[in-house]
């Protein structure tokens, strides 16, 4: 739920570095290869082509919720409670890494226990539509509460570095999960004509667990040690499984009951291993790639070549594997051949690496054109908690009333480009008040495109296909948020260097200066500022300023591309009973 590690992060404001890596990523591909016969595929669910079948809703009343009120309610708080904790774990550690690693002598590779848990998180999330259709979304959020819950305790007792990064790669598969999942199951429990208000409840606890994670961790470590930080969050977890066991009974019919009939091994043949596999390593080499690339692993270099050979050739024959030979796919890569559908991903994708690269460059420019402090800078991003919160509610709260979403996305969508527009114009003589809501714009189109086009996204297929496209959107959102990053990281790096061999050559005082030498400080660490010799401040100031200034300009190219998406997306019918009749 989106939630997704990829956007709540950025969303929040969090403190940034110059060269991104994935402990910077909220967050967890590409669409596939399409065959040409494919493109006939029916239009499922379009407004003009009138309701869908009744098997999609065998069994289940046409209501507008799966279980009665004061059960949903229970079960809604272990989701938004597993949208928390998912959330709080991928900040946690961003104010305790240095003190961790201190603490089991593994400074040099600190970045590994960020790291782990996001990268697994990202990897696994989209199989878990699949599995939870095969073994129903129940038994799955128990395997990812117990697996979080386990990951953490791991974590908790840990006394050297590999338990602890494994610790934290459990825990990330059952954060990934715990958020996939908890979607998943609203789609099983709410109409789609509500669908949206609740996904927007979720999205506001998931923006609290990520911006209160650096708070909570340092809070916790400082009264009781960091190992505690990990432990306390494992209760925490039962109590959500605790709930799910008592209160989520899903009525006879329902995707979320998973397959009926059969046994345990039954069940197991249907998992596509293969495609799977395929999806997980394809995943991983992006983001790895991405992560890592133009920092701790050189763009020419091989083993960055090789990265992004693996990762190409992977997803590739994943797409084949998932089209011509699974059964029983992972992901329904055929259906990314219709229209709102590879639509929906596309926005997903293209805003999100927008979003991502702006949100995280505008306090970069704060701190370095601006020279505001750390504080300063992230109280500019407080607003932004309010209004993606208030955006996600009001996007569900519109669908609730219209029973329509496509007019609405093409009006909030809008101004998420106008607001990039904007910050793309930016000079050092911004006005205060307005440096608070710089980011508004963006955030709220972002928001809003986010929550309506997960609702367009289940509406167009029918209803056994709603768990494996949620899953095609994650896949999405994931990949684009890490290369949203890398992408405006090498840009940024590219654009600064340049800038500062341009503009301290302007004014150097004399031709004995080593140039070269200032500009990798400078290139290094912004703090280089505060110590570099006077007449090069603000020749290394307007130099940030160029590198953030290329970042918003590519922002702005791929929001558009967004946007475009957005307007090919079709309105389907936002049904108010769980049959969809």
């Amino acid at each position: 739920m989106h939630s997704d590690h990829e956007e709540t992060e950025s969303l929040l404001g969090l403190k940034p570095t110059f060269s991104p890596t994935i402990i910077n990523d909220a967050s967890s591909a590409v669409p596939g290869v399409i065959a040409n016969e494919l493109t006939q595929e029916p239009n499922y669910g379009a407004v003009e082509t009138g309701s869908l079948d009744g098997e999609n809703g065998e069994g289940l009343e046409d209501d507008e919720y799966a279980v009665p009120p004061p059960r949903l309610w229970f079960i809604m708080s272990s989701i938004m409670m597993c949208a928390y904790l998912s959330a709080l774990d991928t900040t946690v550690v961003t104010t305790l890494l240095t003190v961790i690693a201190s603490d089991i002598d593994a400074l040099p590779r600190m970045s590994l226990i960020g790291t782990s848990y996001l990268l697994s998180c990202s990897a696994f999330q989209p199989l878990f539509g699949k599995l939870s259709d095969i073994f129903g979304r129940k038994t799955m959020l128990l395997v990812c509460d117990f697996s979080f819950a386990v990951g953490c305790l791991i974590c908790g007792f840990s006394n050297s570095l590999w338990p602890l990064v494994i610790g934290r790669f459990i825990s990330g598969i059952g954060g990934g999960g715990m958020t996939t999942l908890g979607t998943i199951t609203m789609s099983d429990l709410v109409s789609l004509r509500k669908r949206g208000l609740f996904q927007g409840f979720a999205n506001i606890f998931f923006a609290i667990g990520a911006s209160s994670g650096g708070l909570i961790g340092g809070l916790v470590a400082d009264n009781f040690g960091w190992r505690w930080v990990f432990i306390f969050q494992a209760p925490l977890a039962i109590i959500g499984a605790t709930l799910i066991i008592l209160f989520l009974k899903l009525p006879e019919g329902s995707q979320g009951l998973g397959v009926q009939g059969h046994d345990m091994i039954s069940k197991v043949k249907k998992i596509d291993f293969l495609g799977s596999t395929l999806l997980v390593l394809s995943l991983t080499g992006i983001i790895s790639a991405a992560a890592f690339g133009g920092k701790d692993i050189p763009y020419n270099g091989s083993i960055f070549i090789t990265l992004c050979v693996f990762s190409g050739a992977t997803l590739l024959s994943f797409g084949y594997v998932e089209l011509y030979i699974s059964k029983e796919p992972t992901i329904p890569v055929h259906l990314l051949a219709d229209k709102s559908v590879l639509f929906c991903a596309l926005s997903n994708w293209f805003y999100t690496m927008a979003i991502f690269g702006v949100l995280y460059y505008v306090p970069v420019y704060f701190t370095t054109v601006l020279s505001l402090d750390a504080t300063q800078s992230g109280l500019r991003m407080i607003p932004n908690f309010f209004v993606a919160s208030a955006a996600s509610v009001l996007s569900g709260m519109y669908m609730k009333k219209t029973g329509k979403y496509l007019n609405f996305t093409k009006i909030t969508g809008f101004v998420s480009v106008i607001g990039i527009f904007l910050i793309c114009f930016i000079t050092p003589k911004i006005d205060t008040f307005y440096q608070f809501f710089l980011l508004s714009l963006p955030t709220f189109g972002y928001a809003t495109v986010l929550t309506v086009s997960l609702s367009a996204l289940i509406a167009s297929v029918p209803v056994h296909y709603q768990a494996s496209t949620t899953s095609i959107q994650y896949a999405f959102r994931a990949v684009g948020s890490t290369l949203g990053l890398s992408i405006s990281s090498a840009i940024f790096q590219h654009r600064l260097e340049n800038a500062l061999f341009s503009n301290i050559s302007k004014v150097v005082p004399s031709p004995d200066v080593d140039i070269a030498k200032i500009v990798a400080k400078a290139m290094e660490s912004a703090e280089y500022m505060k110590i570099a010799p006077e007449w090069s401040v603000q020749a290394i100031r307007d130099s940030y300023g160029a590198g953030c200034h290329a970042s918003f300009w590519f922002g702005l190219v791929v929001i558009i591309l967004g946007y475009i998406c957005c307007t090919n997306i079709e309105e389907h019918q936002l049904h108010s009973g769980l049959s969809r009749k």
